[in-house]
């Protein structure tokens, strides 16, 4: 069996990593922006190979799957995905472990998430506004005094979230300029160099409780939960700090983690397996890949759809790929 691995971060050396404890004993083979030394150990101790190409090209993958001759291509990080990898590859015939762009718009397009919950009812919806200028996401904030979450409306690496509490009315003007300023700072810096979706910020109401992470395979039919993990978003300890993409992350010792209960668990289980579906009904296409909510136990609704992920997370997949044989 040959399998190409698109990708070179540590996630994808995780992933590298349970191919080679397969006991189909693939051969393991990648495409790599930058050669990540521990991928390509794993390429050649399993008689595979690799090359430096551009992961986001969707050609350029499907040439090599096809010189290759391999048997499926594994997707790692989301932005082939965004590209159409799997879309292409399919489209050769052959098989791809990978969402379709129109189902990896889940992730991409935060706005068009929401806009599926709302529509299909998905549980734990939360109130949101998209906005395609900053003068009217500025408008917006300066006629509202909310407590917000302030995202770029695109997936930009879990970059760029400010989350802004709005209790004290002595400092209601304060908080709206540094509201604003992040608005702002959404637009120049961290959407500047997008322009595959329209909406460019997303303001969402305020919720709090414990962040974590549900991952799950899906064959177009079923659904497969895995454990849940949980990663460290801010760059500080306390939740001190820039938002990350994720400064490391944690597993329990079964299915859960202490702050989740079995029936926590469960409905968490749930409402990925409906965002599936919805995305499925909208797309048109079968879902054949990993899903991932990234979800917070709210007070108000209980498991919360933060934001999804069209792959395994970054870092949480390095916690939770060890426990798994591909």
């Amino acid at each position: 069996m040959k399998v190409l691995l698109v990708g070179d971060g540590s996630r994808e050396q995780a992933i590298a990593e349970a191919f080679s404890r397969s006991v189909k004993q693939p051969r393991v083979y990648s495409i790599m922006k930058l050669i990540n030394p521990g991928v390509a150990r794993i390429c050649k101790s399993t008689a595979g190979g690799f090359k430096r190409g551009e992961p986001t090209d969707p050609v350029q993958v499907a040439d090599y799957a096809e010189s290759l001759n391999v048997d499926f291509v594994f997707v790692g990080p989301e932005e082939p995905l965004f590209h159409g990898v799997a879309d292409e590859v399919e489209r050769r015939g052959i098989c791809c472990i990978g969402a379709k762009r129109a189902l990896a718009e889940i992730e991409m397009s935060k706005a068009f998430m929401r806009r599926l919950m709302w529509k299909y009812e998905v549980p734990g919806r939360l109130r949101f506004k998209a906005f395609r200028n900053i003068e009217d996401a500025i408008a917006y904030i300066n006629e509202y005094a909310e407590s917000l979450a302030i995202k770029p409306a695109r997936q930009a690496g879990g970059k760029g979230v400010k989350v802004i509490a709005d209790l004290q009315a002595y400092l209601s003007k304060e908080k709206r300029d540094v509201k604003t300023k992040h608005a702002v700072a959404v637009f120049e810096k961290y959407m500047s160099e997008y322009s595959d979706i329209e909406d460019r910020i997303l303001l969402e109401e305020k919720v709090e409780g414990p962040e974590y992470t549900l991952h799950c395979f899906c064959d177009g039919r079923t659904v497969l939960p895995m454990p849940l993990v949980q990663d460290n978003k801010h760059a500080f300890n306390e939740d001190i700090g820039p938002e990350t993409g994720g400064m490391g992350s944690i597993k329990g010792r079964g299915s859960t983690l202490p702050f989740i209960t079995m029936e926590e668990y469960n409905s968490s289980v749930e409402i990925v397996r409906k965002l599936v579906e919805a995305v499925q009904k909208e797309s048109n296409e079968e879902y054949k890949g990993v899903v991932a909510g990234q979800m917070m136990l709210t007070d108000k609704w209980g498991p919360t759809i933060i934001e999804m992920y069209s792959r395994f997370g970054q870092p949480e997949g390095e916690n939770i790929l060890p426990l798994t044989i591909l």
